[in-house]
């Protein structure tokens, strides 16, 4: 869902465009989106609400095998909180979950910032990345929790701990795959 969304709102985003136009013709958006996609399709260009094949071609799934460590979980009570105190010099007004997920890339950077640069754990280790509930959701059939890892051994220029243990091809037919595709309402082939 963290890949594919955005394809869902570019779409979502095109339609809106059209509103003004729609408007002036004097036919709802919906019909005029079908007019458009219909000539779309008649003329053989890329389809409105499909992906792609190049995007799976270009991306893979990675199974890591992660150092041991801690992770801090962004979304949880006690984060947001200590996160709040750390920036109130940065925020207009307290801290919450719709910040730690929202859109405003600046402050999402600055708080990733703070957690790696300046926490220390209450073990004295530093944390290994954080971890956070998709905005997107949690589906059933998975966990809906994203994790970022800090390249920490790297970055000082030691051998990185991380690795690789498999790298799988996008398929097609992948469930999860599949699933986010009808969520977004986005074909593929």
């Amino acid at each position: 869902m963290e890949l594919l969304a955005p394809y869902r709102t570019a779409v979502q985003g095109q339609r809106r465009a059209l509103q003004p136009l729609a408007d002036s013709l004097g036919v709802p958006l919906d019909t005029l989106w079908r007019d458009i996609v219909d000539e779309w399709d008649t003329s053989g260009t890329m389809k409105a609400s499909w992906l792609p094949t190049s995007f799976r071609d270009g991306r893979a799934l990675y199974t890591l095998s992660l150092p041991q460590g801690w992770w801090v979980d962004v979304t949880t009570t006690e984060t947001i909180a200590a996160l709040g105190d750390l920036l109130e010099d940065h925020l207009d007004e307290p801290l919450t979950m719709s910040h730690v997920s929202g859109e405003d890339r600046l402050l999402t950077t600055k708080i990733a910032d703070v957690l790696r640069n300046d926490v220390t754990l209450d073990d004295g280790s530093l944390p290994r990345g954080i971890r956070f509930v998709s905005k997107h959701g949690s589906p059933s059939s998975g966990s809906g929790v994203c994790w970022a890892y800090w390249l920490r051994e790297h970055d000082s220029g030691l051998a990185e701990p991380a690795q690789v243990i498999n790298r799988q091809a996008i398929e097609e037919t992948n469930a999860a795959f599949a699933a986010a595709l009808q969520f977004c309402k986005i074909k593929t082939r």
